[in-house]
């Protein structure tokens, strides 16, 4: 299942509804990229309209180390020639009820802590220059690269696995078991009601999300619509 398609035009972005035969429920799966143009951010909202309750991503509160490590989509999001912006989505605005399960800055700084200095310091040194580098000089396409995603594991997921194993358990694991644990709660609570759920997180943590929706439960995507991220 493609979430973050990169062709030669741009980047597209997928919204994936699941459904259930024995129930009414819905779920929808928002795969986001945290860069993009207004309109990306604009589209989503709109679609965010149609639902009755939005499960979202965002660590809560203020520390250095979640400043720190955003710096990667902060920096070139201040570039005027990208033309690109910082997800920004207004939820109070949409007048639904928002559920947020991440982490409060104070604990992801806490669990960065625990981090092997050595891993930490290789963040440091290297994530301040490249994420300047790219506001300065990149180029759209340069920053698709390594965009594109699916549901299943990528040579490059196991290899930054192997290097970097603690740090993807702080910024995805961790925060995935909190997200799972809050959608497990939703279904028990709303999956005999027709209501549609929109989970609106990085594409990194939607394939947690999806396997287990199916493998516990029994959705199944059932429909799916591309969204442009930007074009080149």
């Amino acid at each position: 299942m493609q979430l973050i398609e990169v062709s030669v035009t741009g980047v597209r972005s997928a919204v994936i509804t699941l459904r259930r035969e024995s129930t009414p429920m819905a779920f929808e799966l928002f795969s986001m990229v945290h860069l993009g143009t207004l309109a990306y951010y604009q589209a989503v909202t709109e679609r965010l309209r149609d639902c009755q309750l939005i499960v979202a991503e965002g660590v809560s509160g203020w520390s250095p180390t979640t400043r720190a490590l955003t710096l990667a989509y902060r920096l070139p999001g201040r570039s005027r020639r990208l033309g690109l912006t910082v997800q920004s989505i207004d939820y109070a605005a949409l007048g639904i009820p928002v559920i947020r399960p991440d982490l409060t800055a104070r604990q992801l700084a806490r669990r960065w802590r625990a981090v092997p200095l050595l891993q930490r310091l290789a963040v440091w040194c290297l994530l301040p220059p490249v994420a300047l580098a790219v506001r300065i000089f990149g180029t759209r396409r340069f920053m698709a690269r390594h965009l594109s995603r699916d549901d299943l594991p990528t040579p490059e997921d196991h290899m930054a696995r192997s290097v970097a194993g603690e740090i993807m358990e702080v910024i995805v694991d961790h925060r995935d078991e909190l997200l799972l644990e809050a959608l497990a709660s939703v279904h028990e609570a709303h999956c005999g009601e027709p209501v549609t759920v929109a989970v609106v997180y990085g594409a990194e943590h939607v394939p947690a999300v999806a396997r287990t929706l199916l493998a516990r439960y029994g959705y199944r995507p059932r429909a799916a619509e591309w969204l442009t991220v930007f074009d080149f």
